[in-house]
């Protein structure tokens, strides 16, 4: 094609508007003042600061909002506020026993399998000072139990206020919590105390826990008072007296915050209670949890009731050593006849950790948890004990009972084994010896020989 003269102008013309174009805009675009200039190395640096503090202030107001659900091996499951104001733990207790009563010659004791335990615990926290707690028992003799329902307030660790149902402050091993008993039955000082009842309590302790003390204002109940069939205690939780119960303890840990290491462990204490009612049974037990009292008809408590209990228990090492002494006093009638009937019974018990872990009052930690794969078997622990349960001969003299009906004196030795998997899972055999006087129709009632097996789960 052959280029004009005119056409070259025309060309020329639409190459430099193009450029023109091309040009005007990249000034416009790159250095117009209406745009901002690159940012710095440092602007950077403070944009991506103030975008993080952003991203934290909404996790933190998102967190306020949101409840946290966790599982602990010695507390159960756990679910907790965000602001940490209010904590439910839901843990279970299940006991699993075996009873086997030895040279039963007279065929009154059977051998049975039985569920000792079965308790869903509920417990937690409302603000930082309010603790509550609620322990249904599912195995009391196929019925349910309300065993424990009360709430503290503890603004104070000196002064703290209970309300509700619990165990009155009196009876060393009877205070113990129950899956961290060294025996699977307690001894007989617990036969004399009572084992629930309905009030308000104040406790605390002073020194960092060098002096502890409980008082509590209670309905107040017999001794023990467990059901006749014996396979668990039952507490009533009507009251059919104007009577009430105080009850008082006392511990004191000399030592507990010293430098002797040998006694830091070592307690001494006393309980005592007081009350004027009337109606209100007691029922003791041996080890194989047999009745053996059984008051007359016509025999009724009326009138005063006086405990006292003074008790010792020390923790070294592997070794824990307990012991406690329960006098129970309490006003009979038995027509228009007063009797005043002191009944007593006394244990001394010893344990041993043969794995080397630390005995405690609250039970055996294993170090190494059971796991056969890596070489490991849990903890260990072997257990003696040695108790009297004796009642007053004015029960039988003045009409209160019968040599027939119930023994004058019990007293039993006891080897335990126990074997701690880990932190939850138990396993345990007792063996019981008890010898009686009185008890039968004629002459004593027949040694009881009792293998107790249990399997516990605590969670």
């Amino acid at each position: 094609m052959k280029i004009t003269k005119s056409s070259w102008k025309s060309w020329a013309a639409i190459v430099a508007g193009f450029v023109a174009v091309t040009l005007g805009g990249f000034r416009n675009t790159a250095w117009s003042e209406d745009q901002p200039p690159p940012q710095t190395l440092e602007q950077r640096v403070n944009s991506l600061e103030r975008k993080l503090e952003v991203a934290n202030e909404e996790a933190t107001t998102k967190a306020k909002d949101t409840a946290s659900l966790k599982a602990f091996a010695a507390d159960g499951f756990q679910i907790q506020s965000a602001d940490k104001n209010y904590v439910l733990k839901l843990r279970l207790l299940i006991q699993a026993d075996s009873r086997q009563f030895i040279d039963d010659t007279a065929g009154n004791l059977t051998n049975a399998f039985l569920i000792r335990r079965a308790r869903p615990i509920l417990e937690g926290t409302v603000y930082d000072y309010t603790t509550f707690l609620i322990t249904p028992d599912l195995a009391s003799n196929g019925k349910t139990t309300l065993y424990d329902a009360y709430f503290d307030v503890a603004p104070w660790s000196f002064a703290k206020v209970r309300f509700g149902k619990f165990k009155p402050p009196i009876g060393l091993e009877h205070l113990q919590s129950d899956p961290y008993l060294t025996f699977a039955e307690r001894a007989f000082p617990s036969d004399l105390v009572p084992s629930r009842d309905t009030g308000v309590q104040l406790f605390g302790d002073f020194f960092n826990g060098t002096l502890g003390y409980a008082a509590a204002f209670t309905n107040g109940v017999g001794d023990n008072n467990v059901n006749t069939t014996a396979t668990a205690p039952v507490t009533s939780d009507t009251d059919n007296n104007d009577g009430k119960e105080g009850t008082g303890r006392i511990v004191l840990k000399p030592f507990k915050n010293s430098d002797v290491g040998t006694l830091q462990n070592l307690g001494f204490g006393v309980g005592a209670s007081y009350a004027k009612q009337s109606g209100v049974n007691p029922t003791y037990v041996t080890p194989g949890q047999v009745a053996i009292f059984t008051p007359t008809a016509a025999a009724i408590p009326d009138g005063a009731h006086i405990r006292i209990a003074p008790e010792a228990n020390w923790y070294y090492h592997s070794l824990g050593v307990l012991g406690e002494w329960v006098q129970s006093e309490q006003v009979w009638r038995v027509g228009t006849v007063r009797s005043n009937i002191v009944n007593q019974a006394w244990q001394g018990a010893a344990s041993y950790v043969l794995t080397g872990e630390e005995a405690s009052y609250s039970g055996v930690k294993p170090r190494k948890p059971f796991d056969p794969k890596n070489g490991t078997w849990g903890a260990f622990e072997v257990a003696a004990r040695y108790q009297q349960l004796y009642l007053d001969p004015d029960n039988f003299t003045n009409g209160v009972t019968t040599a027939a009906t119930a023994i004058q004196r019990a007293t039993a030795y006891g080897i335990g084994l126990n074997w701690y998997l880990n932190t939850n899972v138990r396993l345990a055999t007792n063996f019981d010896q008890t010898t009686f006087d009185k008890g039968a129709a004629v002459g004593d009632r027949p040694d009881e020989k009792v293998v107790i097996t249990r399997a516990q789960l605590l969670f």
